[in-house]
């Protein structure tokens, strides 16, 4: 078996114990909030543990996507939520977990292979500093993050009466997974020409993004929230979790995109001038950069 492949399946059984571990607090607890928010911290304790036995960081890449549905999964079974607006909620959580898992697991290279954000910091902290980060900067973070991302999703699979509103969610849901598809295809394809080494891909929507892939998962996000306030008006502030989703793309994960693409590509500073950060515009002319 290759490295890639030992690795692979190294992650399916962290993750089947982690989530298997993680329904223990959750059965206990009677409120739905509470139980998804001990199931989701339990899990990735898990997998924390696991990822410094293996020095791998990146253990925890997949967590992302493929946490969600098995949460809303999980609420439906126990919690008796068969209805509509439950089935598409849990449908396009799906179908965008496949896909973005899928994607992660195309680029996987294998154990102790950490993404480059991981391995910079492991090289400059001391152990001790390092696990502290690794523990509640690189994986408890985020979990709360996708955890208060799906409070509106929560909300949506116990609507007992189908409202046809609920679509209005579900367009941009698709929307986005869409564009995420694009701009991800359209990078590989980019990629695997080896004349394109060391340079920036400008073709199809990432001509006129240079993060169409953030863009359509923050869109995704968005939609979850447009389906819960479509459902629930009166209580518009409590899917508003999502705004952390957004604020990690704008302030954390784009900024530290820009400059590590600055420091790699040296035509990125062109590009970056003649296009649009986020959302798609017409390439701005080389003569105002």
């Amino acid at each position: 078996m290759s490295e890639k492949g030992k690795g692979l399946l190294v992650n399916c059984v962290v993750y089947i114990v982690a989530f298997g571990i993680g329904m223990i607090p959750f059965l206990k607890i009677p409120e739905l909030f509470t139980a998804e928010a001990a199931f989701t911290v339990t899990a990735t304790l898990v997998i924390y543990l696991v990822s410094v036995f293996y020095k791998d960081t990146s253990l925890y890449d997949p967590y992302w996507s493929a946490a969600p549905p098995v949460m809303l999964l999980i609420a439906m079974i126990r919690f008796q939520y068969w209805n509509t607006s439950s089935f598409w909620m849990l449908l396009i959580v799906c179908v965008w977990s496949v896909r973005l898992t899928g994607n992660w697991a195309v680029t996987y290279r294998g154990l102790g292979r950490e993404d480059w954000r991981y391995a910079r910091y492991r090289k400059k902290l001391n152990r001790f500093s390092f696990e502290l980060l690794n523990l509640f900067g690189f994986m408890l973070m985020p979990t709360i993050v996708v955890y208060a991302g799906l409070s509106g999703a929560f909300y949506v699979i116990q609507k007992n009466e189908f409202d046809p509103a609920i679509f209005q969610g579900i367009a941009i849901m698709l929307a986005g997974i869409f564009l995420e598809y694009k701009a991800d295809t359209a990078i590989h394809r980019f990629l695997k020409d080896e004349e394109n080494h060391g340079l920036t891909c400008r073709i199809s929507v990432w001509k006129y993004s240079r993060h169409p892939n953030y863009l359509g998962e923050m869109l995704f996000w968005i939609g979850i929230y447009i389906a819960f306030a479509a459902l629930y008006p009166e209580q518009w502030t409590h899917g508003l979790g999502f705004l952390l989703i957004i604020g990690v793309f704008v302030f954390a994960s784009i900024p530290m995109m820009e400059r590590h693409n600055l420091e790699r590509r040296a035509d990125y500073p062109d590009y970056q001038a003649r296009t649009a950060v986020l959302v798609p515009l017409p390439r701005r002319k080389k003569n105002n950069a």
